[in-house]
């Protein structure tokens, strides 16, 4: 009997913990949120168009329906009477992004970018979040932007930094203001919101180089790299972000620039040229133009602005963005962009080891410590083929990068190879007997 009054003692007490869990919420997964389609004519009543005419412009915008059920925002941009925007935007209605984390529009457009614009329902209306809308000519996309893009501005300008209170957007539209005077077309099939992040790095993607070489119009980048030994290090882990110039761009240089630079005894110059198309960790194009300029591993400052409905990076143009690499991003641009003291002036070992230093340490204090190691392994690289470095230094360094491939945590690849960096520096700053 004992037995039995223990198993219904232990029965009922998995019955009562079996409804207890039936009655406890469970956390509920947030679903992607459908903002606007255009599948009807009632869809148009929801959106509105404001024009620079409202602040003494001429340029002309507006928006139609398709017989295939998206959205055509058309028109012609002036910049007479100081003016130069055109928009459309959703009238005000509840949408509540809580628990997402980024919006996806599918669009088809011209070339030019636009900005994607947020509201709230008590927000004046010259403000709004705004974020990048770049489009391809004539190609169809679904063109996925964070939340955390979206900054706050008015009349173009930044306002004091305000986060966006996802729960309170009440509105979405877009705007063309990209000081370029003419006729454009955006077609829009949907716009949605959803709880996932933007990621850019994907395990199905190549390696940078192997995108590279894959695409066919980078061959002469892809000899660059191979002959500066640096196709290892771009194979990477990473992540790196890098600037690719087209075959098309290297040709613009001088006459048999590239056959001296491929000599085996203008490997450091070579190097210093292509670190300064690479940069630590993957930066979107959204987010450069938030950053508005970004530093190379050469050293080099580039700026990046949006200007005459083009992206300008440095001296070149941006040709295509956000090519997804499983070890980081790669911007095509039209232009080879040289150091101002890649051919006069190049880097010593100790000062290359000094400016990874001081570009890594800052990164790695801002918890990007991915980024930091792929930084002092792309400097590894390129001290252990310098003969000015002692050939002691040369051999710990090598040691020092295989073992930090063999590691798992990011954080003591870092210092792995920092240790390296910072023997080959004493090595390097010993006087000579």
């Amino acid at each position: 009997m004992k037995t039995a009054k223990s198993f219904r003692h232990f029965f009922g007490g998995l019955v009562a913990a079996a409804v207890s869990m039936l009655i406890m919420p469970f956390p509920i997964m947030a679903e992607e949120k459908t903002l606007a389609t255009f599948e009807s004519e009632d869809c148009l009543e929801a959106w509105t168009s404001v024009n620079d005419g409202v602040m003494g412009g001429i340029s002309k915008g507006g928006f139609s329906r398709t017989d295939q059920g998206t959205l055509i925002f058309k028109g012609e941009l002036s910049l007479e009477n100081n003016g130069g925007f055109a928009s459309i935007r959703m009238k005000p209605t509840p949408l509540d992004l809580s628990g997402m984390a980024s919006l996806v529009v599918r669009a088809k457009g011209d070339g030019r970018t636009y900005w994607l614009e947020l509201r709230a329902a008590n927000q004046m209306a010259a403000s709004s979040y705004r974020a990048y809308l770049p489009t391809k000519a004539g190609e169809w996309e679904e063109i996925s932007i964070p939340l955390a893009d979206f900054k706050l501005q008015a009349f173009g300008r930044d306002l004091p930094s305000k986060a966006l209170d996802s729960a309170a957007v009440a509105s979405v539209g877009i705007t063309l203001a990209d000081k370029k005077a003419g006729p454009f077309e955006l077609e829009i099939e949907s716009m949605k919101a959803s709880p996932e992040e933007v990621v850019v790095k994907t395990e199905s993607a190549g390696t940078i180089v192997d995108i590279a070489k894959a695409a066919g119009g980078f061959q002469t980048l892809v000899a660059a790299v191979t002959a500066a030994d640096l196709a290892g290090v771009l194979s990477g882990e990473g992540p790196f972000t890098v600037l690719a110039p087209t075959d098309e761009a290297f040709a613009k240089l001088p006459a048999g620039t590239i056959d001296t630079l491929l000599k085996p005894e203008n490997r450091a110059q070579l190097v210093d040229i292509l670190k300064n198309h690479v940069i630590a960790g993957g930066v979107t194009l959204a987010k450069a133009l938030e950053m508005r300029e970004g530093t190379t591993l050469q050293g080099s400052s580039i700026s990046i602005k949006f200007s005459d409905g083009r992206v300008q990076i440095g001296n070149a143009t941006l040709v295509k963005a956000d090519i997804a690499a499983s070890n980081g991003i790669i911007h095509v641009i039209d232009q080879v962009l040289l150091p101002s003291k890649a051919t006069s002036d190049p880097l010593t070992p100790a000062g290359l080891i000094e400016l990874a230093i001081n570009r890594g340490v800052p990164i790695f204090n801002n918890g990007d410590v991915e980024a930091c190691a792929a930084l002092y392994e792309i400097t590894c690289e390129a001290l252990r083929s310098m003969t000015e470095v002692p050939e002691a230094a040369r051999k710990e360094i090598e040691r020092s990068l295989q073992s930090a491939r063999s590691e798992k945590s990011d954080r003591s690849t870092a210092w792995i190879l920092r240790k390296a960096m910072d023997g080959a520096w004493e090595a390097l700053k010993k006087p000579k007997e």
